[in-house]
């Protein structure tokens, strides 16, 4: 299994675009893991989510289809210097057009690592993904 990573530092909470169209709609990735951590030792930590569109609500919500992976990291710096920490990604999505990344949080700035596996795709799987990838609620 071949294997992608992305990684880089969010320093304020605009939505950055990690992934963009090629125009394949037959080739996909599927997002393995989601790490994120704070820029030093800051109680504030940090909290970051992966959507599919630019226009995915700015705060964790599972209801809205365009978020895919969420993670959060902060440290504790009472006796002793320990770190907490989560990641929740959804194992039943491949991104096939636009990956967006954003942080919520505007205490610290936020690393990130993300791990991603190319796949291929049949038509069909291609459908049922371009149909999720979209909001298909009714206030959007």
């Amino acid at each position: 299994m071949r294997t992608r990573t992305l990684r880089g530092v969010l320093e304020d909470t605009t939505v950055r675009q990690l992934v963009v169209d090629d125009g394949r709609l037959n080739h996909g990735l599927k997002i393995k893991e989601f790490h994120v951590w704070v820029n030093g030792a800051s109680a504030d930590g940090v909290y970051a989510i992966l959507g599919t569109q630019y226009d995915m609500v700015p705060f964790g919500d599972a209801s809205d289809n365009r978020q895919i992976a969420w993670a959060g990291n902060a440290w504790s710096t009472g006796t002793g210097l320990t770190s907490t920490s989560f990641s929740v990604v959804d194992p039943d999505h491949i991104v096939i057009q636009d990956l967006y990344i954003q942080r919520v949080n505007p205490a610290d700035n936020c690393n990130y690592l993300i791990v991603l596996e190319p796949i291929g795709l049949n038509n069909d799987q291609t459908i049922l993904q371009l149909i999720k990838e979209r909001s298909q609620d009714d206030t959007r």
